[in-house]
């Protein structure tokens, strides 16, 4: 678990566990030099890569709010004991967001009798979102089998959103779709944003053109990656990610003509 300060917030990441995956899942039809100098240069086996799965606490002194409710396929409840493990009590937390309806992202979210684990949070999506995974011709059939199981018996607890909006004082949805229509990233103060799946690795900083096979609107995730980190090379905003090594943390600097990953927080 990480714990820093974002001016007057307290957060921490929420190591939930992790999964693994080959580059060609991830990159998808990248020229093969290209992707094994991009692999060598961050150090990353192309057949195993490991994706982290984090949570992120933000207690703003107002608002107590999770993001994203990690669990893993091995592991879907593992939330509640990394919790219990840090001292946190899921009542405390009166604020759920999630970021898309990708399991991974929601897991933690509920009990493994189906009960929400936040019995006192509102939990917020975007509309398009929860849309999405309601008819049963879904092209990602598994991740809707899973949402309607998890999260539709939990629909009198949500708050569907319309695009950008303040969720709490100083919390605010911010629309990035394509790697799922209602995918958002979330604006936490002035300082930061969590990226949600809009950015898998630190390679899409670099290339952003580089879409993952499961990216279901590539041409759209790369229009809302680019318009992203755009701004990001502009702000110096930390940037929080769910999935990169390291501690997840760091900031998108201006290269040349693109972009490069700095990471911190160790």
């Amino acid at each position: 678990m990480t714990s820093f300060a974002l001016g007057n917030y307290r957060c921490r990441y929420l190591d939930v566990g992790s999964f693994e995956m080959s580059a060609d899942a991830l990159f998808g039809d990248v020229p093969a030099d290209a992707l094994a100098e991009a692999l060598e240069r961050h150090e990353l086996d192309p057949e195993r890569l490991v994706f982290q799965v984090r949570a992120l606490l933000v207690d703003t002194g107002a608002n107590r709010v999770l993001i994203d409710p990690a669990g893993t396929w091995e592991e879907p409840y593992r939330l509640e004991p990394v919790l219990e493990q840090a001292g946190i009590d899921p009542d405390s937390v009166d604020t759920v967001i999630i970021s898309h309806g990708h399991a991974d992202h929601f897991w933690g979210g509920v009990r493994a009798d189906g009960r929400p684990l936040f019995t006192n949070a509102r939990y917020w999506m975007q509309r398009s979102e929860w849309q999405h995974w309601l008819p049963g011709d879904n092209p990602e059939p598994d991740h809707a089998e899973n949402f309607r199981k998890a999260l539709l018996p939990l629909e009198d607890r949500f708050t569907l959103l319309d695009g950008e909006r303040e969720i709490v004082p100083g919390i605010r949805s911010r629309p990035t779709p394509g790697h799922s229509p209602g995918h958002m990233a979330v604006q936490i103060g002035a300082e930061a944003i969590y990226t949600g799946d809009v950015l898998l690795s630190p390679i899409n900083v670099e290339q952003p053109d580089w879409a993952a096979r499961f990216d279901v609107w590539p041409e759209q995730v790369v229009d809302s990656r680019r318009k992203l980190l755009e701004e990001l090379g502009q702000s110096g905003s930390l940037v929080l990610t769910c999935h990169f090594p390291g501690s997840g943390a760091g900031r998108v600097v201006a290269a040349g003509d693109g972009w490069e990953w700095q990471p911190e927080l160790g």
